[in-house]
């Protein structure tokens, strides 16, 4: 089977298209003929090596959509020709075939396009988590959320407004601020054109800041984040991007030391999707919603670029450039 494969870290170029022998799916697994497969800035950060460590060499790859092909012992072998979206497992995903273990699969319903399944999997199950279950947004609520125009942010901003939040995007460009507003942002911030976003924040908020932000970022986006928070309000980190942040002290939520302005009692989270879709069920519960609203017209896979598998190295290339608005799939 044609894979694509990393020997040793660095840039898009370490991306080789290899000839693997066709996998055998192992008890309790199923073989997935890919069609699509969904790139993350995670596969860019297994390919570099940082912050996740990963063992070489390394088919990489989070979440593709394709049909079972074969089942491993133990498995019902009535699934043979289902179509399937998996996706969390971090790995063997930029392949023709990937086996793997029925926790991270999720069935499909027949009319369901499989580029769309890839391109949702993901940013649609983690927009859920984040809107849905680590933090509920409600009508009302005044949400953040930053790199706004991303595959994930985008879906935040799609679910918050959706939810009948007031929200704030926060984007590199006026381009992509622009687009975040298409999404159903009611206001919209570049930061290329913005010195001061916390101020920008705190004037679309009438004063009053945020009742939750949305920072995939980390390091860089960390300070600002919390300045932008109401008293009462929630940070939810969930991913670093730029790093991980700096030490911190606890007692800075408080709102007492002014390190926070004038806001206290605010709550820090780090929240990972994949605490909270921990197995078949929790995936599928999450992936439905989403399924349903991209069939009913209120949310959007933006699919912003289709590559073949050979060329993953192109697509990396571009989404570490940091001009795509949506999500990148390679068509297996």
């Amino acid at each position: 089977m044609l894979a694509v494969e990393i020997s040793r870290h660095g840039g898009p170029d370490v991306l080789v298209p290899v000839d693997l022998a066709d996998p055998v799916p192992g008890r309790g697994e199923v073989l997935v003929r890919n069609r699509w497969v969904g790139v993350n800035y995670v596969d860019l950060q297994h390919r570099e090596g940082r912050p996740y460590p990963v063992t070489l060499p390394l088919v990489p790859g989070t979440e593709a959509a394709g049909a079972i092909v074969a089942v491993g012992p133990g498995v019902d072998a009535d699934l043979v020709g289902t179509p399937v979206v998996h996706f969390g497992h971090l790995a063997g995903v930029y392949a023709e075939l990937t086996p793997v273990s029925l926790d991270y699969v999720v069935p499909l319903p027949p009319d369901t396009p499989l580029d769309v399944a890839a391109a949702v999997a993901l940013s649609g199950t983690t927009a859920y988590v984040l809107t849905s279950a680590a933090h509920r947004v409600g009508p009302g609520d005044v949400v953040v959320v930053h790199a706004a125009a991303g595959a994930t942010g985008g879906a935040v901003v799609q679910r918050a407004a959706a939810a009948g939040a007031d929200v704030i995007a926060i984007a590199s460009t006026a381009e992509k601020a622009a687009a975040a507003t298409t999404l159903g942002a009611g206001h919209a911030i570049a930061l290329r054109e913005t010195p001061d976003p916390v101020a920008a924040v705190m004037a679309a908020s009438g004063g009053l800041g945020a009742d939750v932000v949305y920072d995939a970022t980390g390091r860089d986006t960390f300070e600002a984040s919390l300045a932008m928070l109401a008293t009462r309000g929630t940070l939810v980190l969930y991913g670093q991007s730029s790093g991980p942040v700096r030490p911190f002290d606890p007692g800075r939520l408080s709102g007492i030391t002014g390190d926070s302005g004038s806001a206290g009692s605010l709550t820090l989270r780090w929240v990972a999707a994949s605490h909270y879709l921990s197995g078949p069920h929790e995936r599928a519960r999450a992936l439905t919603p989403v399924l349903d609203e991209v069939r009913s017209g209120k949310f959007s896979p933006r699919i912003a670029g289709r590559f073949p598998l050979r060329q993953a190295a192109q697509a990396h290339a571009l989404l570490a450039k940091r001009t795509v608005q949506g999500k990148l799939l390679l068509q297996a």
